[in-house]
């Protein structure tokens, strides 16, 4: 299955390590080898023995839910609780004991080369928030309100609403499409009235299962 990266911020992205919320199920954090992909996924990979990642994964899925607590709530024009904050801000103090200010372009900026474990995707991971939280922007938050998954909103008009079209705008469009074929036949399926008992389709009419999309 591919790694969907649609949050434009690598904090983001991280918080969308799982596939939906409130109830997630499935969780890229809970198991090495799923963590490990999502890592080369975004370009940081993680060559460090099972055992020793294993071993932080409870901490990097803290991460995770840090960020989105203190993220979450600025999507909604609400504001972080301050025990969060106060978490990434320790966090962020870790972090750039262990960086390096490098030539980055036109300027400099912390980086922690050669690194390749899990502490060091996650001090990448809360250097991106803690940028994200200074620097913004934060008026281009968004959140999908079908999975609930966390994007900046880079459009021209900012008029994002899904995390993506392919998945939970799509499921959107299936929905629809089916509910309206529903109600103007009086309950007959939108393919002129033959429901279809296909394996792996239920009892989906032929016309939801062309726009259907497969689960994330």
């Amino acid at each position: 299955m591919a790694i969907e990266l649609v949050g434009n911020a690598l904090c983001l992205d991280f918080t969308n390590t799982v596939n939906a919320r409130p109830v997630p199920t499935r969780d890229y954090l809970a198991a090495v080898e799923p963590t490990r992909r999502w890592a080369d996924a975004v370009g940081l990979p993680i060559t460090e023995p099972a055992e020793q990642l294993a071993a932080g994964l409870p901490e990097a899925r803290e991460v995770r839910e840090t960020i989105y607590r203190s993220v979450q709530p600025l999507a909604d024009g609400g504001e972080p609780p301050r025990p969060d904050l106060d978490q990434l801000a320790r966090w962020y103090t870790e972090a750039i004991g262990s960086a390096r200010l490098l030539r980055t372009g036109a300027g400099f900026g912390f980086d922690w080369p050669g690194v390749r474990t899990l502490r060091g995707l996650l001090w990448r991971v809360v250097a991106s928030a803690v940028a994200l939280l200074t620097t913004g922007p934060l008026d281009r938050l968004g959140q999908c309100p079908s999975c609930g998954w966390l994007f900046l909103d880079t459009s021209r008009n900012r008029q994002r609403r899904w995390c993506s079209m392919a998945t939970c705008g799509s499921r959107e469009k299936a929905r629809r499409y089916y509910h309206a074929g529903r109600s103007s036949a009086a309950g007959a399926p939108p393919d002129g009235g033959v429901r279809r008992q296909d394996p792996g389709l239920g009892d989906r009419t032929a016309g939801e299962h062309r726009l259907a999309v497969p689960p994330r």
